[in-house]
């Protein structure tokens, strides 16, 4: 599972699976500084079918005075592509189609639903601003015992509910990780990459070396950095911090 943009639960999800993330960081570009925040709630209520409710949220910093419409163009979101929440009720889901032992290979598809708050200065005039439609695939392969890959790719489609426009970006993301430890104490490091295309924007594309080490059989802290390669927001840097409780 990817630390950054993650999917609902985990891939071949079981029954009475229960975790809460919360979760924290910064992002730093050439004319802002920001901090993000989410709290998130996963769970199966049957095997192979996850639930994700999440609350992110974005607190903005201005470096120097610049329009107000340049804040939500470059703080959110920061690979690029606008039509991203950056305050919002995200509520997703996530069911694998396949999943084969023999060649470790799983397949699921799934739907996140992003209702956008304003933004807190207007907050609750009106309270939502917007809606964000975002399906997806992921392919998940195992290469020995320990090498762990996935494709993660789909599109955002947000409807402006002030203007009633739809804008869409592309997204593909991968993530490549090395796991160690036995069974469930299984910690591991790895790197997401995540690109993202959007009609008025060249491609844009960000990595993150990620660690998520195994505290206790309920307890993992996981830790994310960003390298921008190709940005179009002055990205300079950004990280984040998740806690991650399991309930069963």
């Amino acid at each position: 599972m990817p630390l950054y943009l993650d999917i609902p639960a985990e891939m071949n999800v079981r029954k009475g699976y229960k975790e809460i993330n919360v979760a924290g960081g910064y992002a730093s570009f050439r004319d802002f500084k920001g901090q993000r925040a989410l709290v998130e709630y996963d769970f199966a209520p049957t095997n192979r079918l996850g639930f994700e409710i999440e609350m992110p949220f974005v607190f903005v910093q201005e470096k120097h005075m610049i329009t107000e419409k340049g804040l939500d163009d470059v703080i959110v979101p920061e690979e690029g592509g606008t039509p991203e929440s950056a305050n919002a009720l995200r509520l997703g889901v996530n069911y694998a189609l396949y999943s084969s032992p023999e060649y470790k290979t799983s397949v699921s598809v799934g739907f996140f639903n992003e209702l956008e708050f304003t933004p807190f200065k207007h907050f609750g005039h009106p309270l939502f601003e917007g809606n964000v439609y975002n399906p997806f695939v992921a392919v998940a392969k195992v290469f020995g015992t320990r090498l762990h890959t996935m494709i993660y790719t789909g599109t955002a489609t947000k409807h402006s509910f002030e203007h009633q426009k739809l804008a869409t970006a592309v997204r593909f993301n991968t993530i490549l990780a090395y796991r160690y430890g036995k069974g469930t104490r299984e910690s591991f490091l790895g790197i997401e990459s995540n690109q993202t295309w959007s009609g008025h924007e060249a491609g844009q594309m960000v990595l993150r070396p990620q660690i998520q080490a195994w505290i206790t059989e309920k307890w993992k802290l996981g830790f994310v950095y960003s390298v921008p390669v190709a940005t179009a927001n002055q990205l300079q840097a950004s990280g984040f911090c998740r806690v991650i409780y399991s309930v069963n």
